[in-house]
């Protein structure tokens, strides 16, 4: 439950071992390196060599893009899995021996184009052929169509404006001749032949009244000859098509070293353009950045065994500099660093609320739910790909959330008689006797449990804030801003609880309740005065506190929603049932059918819906309840220098840093 201690370090080494030092550092992965803050900083690169690296693996990358349709394709389970390609120096050698980048891109590039160049071709030939398809009927060469006085034009008309249209156009130009080819789907296929001089008057006329014309010029023979010519070429276009894709096939064996190549490269990139932070000297370089306190004694020792031309030197973070965060977690917390990372990072210094929010977050999920059914179900999805699958990176944490949280699901919805929105009433003894409460007869005893809950959920985070003041020496803002305000919430707890919601509470308790109260009402009144100078202002400032508990009052009413959402969950379940019920009587076996149909897609759906609403108002009460009673947030995540290959994992067999 707390963010790594930072040290600022810096690293002066002889520029002999430079490449050595940084390439450790690279593998190391332990150092976020920053500009030096050093007078007369310098720092610089060998810039042609950088951008030879860039282009090399911009190069692969795009010969990456292209071989990728033409590679073996993977199973679903394989993609899951996901995960780079492991391989290793020797296999890194053995690529740049075996594969030239340039060749490879160019010969991409030039079956790309011819490619591309085909498959027009043929689109083209094939629209051609669509758009003279109609004209089929027209037996005279299109070219013979033309004399010097007069043209031709081809026209598609609706059938609904064509008599106007044409009417419109002899009207105006009495010299115009059509005739009818075709008449197919509602359209007309006319040539019209028209002086030349009258030629384009006549075509504005057609079009705005709404005809299209198809342009042909350039081509040569009878519309049915044309389409002829252009199917005969379509196999020949399609084998030309085949080899091409052939020859992709065939390339895209290469594609594990363009992998390997396109890392490589980029690698060698990223440790040009890591010494742009490097401050030099004749003989020696300066590097500084940020480290985990923790790795600190390790690295030291690495760095004395390996080379003894370099010097560490590390600090505690001074007063303005601004230390990055790095989270840490027990591993079975270390999933919820999700939801945590969802809202931000915490700034360097401040409480990491990720431990605190984990069992808050998977109560209220499973609340939101509150159907064993459910539970199971999305229990066995998420074993399904985390032990079978074994996803990995930031969806193995999503799902090892939902997976906790439908554990819990189970628990409540066998707390409170859910199972797939079968009636309560209606359930095995077996599985009754565990019933505690059915929300759908009992809304507000389950409504009073989410306010109950909610009520802690928000007092925790008070404490947790009266914590932190405490460990900052803040002992009274600790006492009278936290520990006061919970004690007198807890004293207005019974208060609302009656003369609000109309619960019953005993009087004696209530009498107690008030008492306390007007006492702690008092003293926060007084010790509210106490930052300021002016004791009027001070006053005032004291009194308007007291109106935050009307948004005290507001934030435990939101957590209406747990309820809500299960409520809804079972309300849909129980419609789910009753429809897939109602189609059961459709004959002949039938609605058997149907009915499982209904039952399969329904309780999917509401499953689905329901899980994405659970954790998203789940989500939304750690971070607008329960965080804005303690946390800031703000800070910026820590980035180590380190290898980041798109494709491929080193693995060596050497001495572990």
């Amino acid at each position: 439950m707390a963010v790594s201690r930072m040290l600022k370090v810096q690293l002066v080494v002889h520029a002999a071992v430079k490449d050595e030092v940084t390439a450790f550092l690279r593998e190391a992965g332990v150092v976020e390196i920053t500009d030096v803050s050093l007078d007369g900083f310098r720092g610089g690169i060998d810039e042609e060599e950088a951008g030879r690296f860039a282009r090399l693996a911009d190069k692969a990358d795009a010969a990456i893009r292209f071989l990728d349709p033409y590679v073996k394709k993977l199973s679903f389970a394989e993609r899951m899995r996901g995960g780079p390609l492991w391989t290793s120096s020797a296999v890194v050698e053995k690529a740049l021996s075996s594969v030239d980048i340039e060749s490879v891109a160019q010969r991409c590039a030039g079956i790309e184009s011819s490619m591309r160049k085909c498959r027009d071709e043929l689109a083209w030939s094939r629209d051609l052929s669509r758009e003279l398809e109609p004209w089929r009927p027209l037996a005279s060469p299109l070219e013979s169509l033309s004399t010097e006085r007069y043209g031709v034009q081809f026209w598609t008309v609706p059938e609904k404006i064509f008599d106007a249209a044409l009417a419109q156009a002899n009207e105006a130009h009495p010299l115009i001749q059509h005739e009818v080819v075709a008449r197919s789907e509602g359209r007309a296929y006319a040539i019209v032949i028209a002086p030349l001089d009258e030629a384009e008057s006549i075509a504005e006329l057609l079009k705005l009244a709404g005809a299209v014309r198809n342009d042909f010029e350039g081509l040569s023979g009878t519309p049915a000859g044309i389409i002829e010519r252009q199917t005969n070429g379509w196999a020949e276009l399609e084998a030309k098509i085949a080899r091409i894709e052939k020859e992709a096939r065939e390339l895209s064996r290469v594609r594990p070293e363009l992998l390997v190549l396109s890392d490589h490269f980029r690698e060698r990139q990223g440790l040009l353009e890591i010494e742009r932070h490097f401050h030099r000297t004749e003989r020696t370089f300066v590097l500084e950045g940020w480290m985990r306190a923790i790795d600190r004694r390790r690295i030291e020792k690495e760095l004395s065994k390996r080379w003894r031309e370099c010097e560490l030197v590390a600090r505690p973070p001074r007063d303005g500099e601004d230390p990055p965060i790095q989270l840490e977690n027990r591993r079975s917390v270390q999933p919820f660093e999700f939801i945590m990372t969802l809202y931000g990072q915490p700034r360097y210094g401040e409480v990491d609320p990720t431990p605190l929010l984990a069992p808050f977050f998977v109560l209220f999920f499973a609340m939101c739910m509150s159907d064993a059914g459910y539970g199971l179900v999305l229990g066995a999805i998420c074993a399904f790909f985390l032990f079978k699958i074994k996803i990995q990176g930031g969806m193995r944490q999503l799902l090892t959330v939902l997976f906790v949280g439908s554990l819990f699901t189970l628990f409540v919805g066998v707390a409170t008689g859910g199972y797939f929105g079968i009636d309560a009433k209606v359930l095995p003894a077996s599985l009754a006797r565990f019933v505690l409460i059915n929300p759908l007869e009992e809304p507000m005893k389950m409504l009073n449990i989410a306010f109950l809950l909610g009520f802690v959920h928000i007092l925790f985070g008070i404490g947790v804030r009266m914590a932190v003041n405490f460990r900052a020496g803040l002992w009274t803002d600790a006492v009278f801003d936290d520990l006061g305000w919970i004690i007198f919430l807890i004293a207005l707890g019974p208060l609302g609880y009656a003369f609000v919601l109309g619960g019953a509470v005993p009087a004696q308790i209530l009498f107690w309740c008030g008492r306390v109260a007007l006492v702690l009402a008092a003293v926060l009144f007084v010790a509210g005065a106490r930052k300021e100078k002016n004791k009027l202002v001070g006053a005032f400032k004291s009194l308007l506190k007291f109106y935050s508990v009307t948004g005290y009052f507001s934030d435990v009413l939101s957590y209406a929603r747990l309820l809500a959402l299960g409520l809804a969950a079972a309300a849909i379940g129980i419609a789910i049932n009753q429809i897939a019920g109602m189609v059961k009587g459709l004959p002949f076996y039938t609605g058997y059918v149907a009915a499982v149909v209904v039952l399969i897609l329904g309780h999917a759906f509401n499953l689905a819906v329901n899980v994405l609403g659970a954790f998203v108002h789940s989500a939304r009460l750690q971070y607008l309840e329960f965080f804005n009673k303690f946390f800031t947030g703000g800070g910026r995540e820590f980035r180590p220098f380190r290898s980041e290959r798109r494709y491929t994992v080193v693995r060596e067999t050497g001495t572990k840093i």
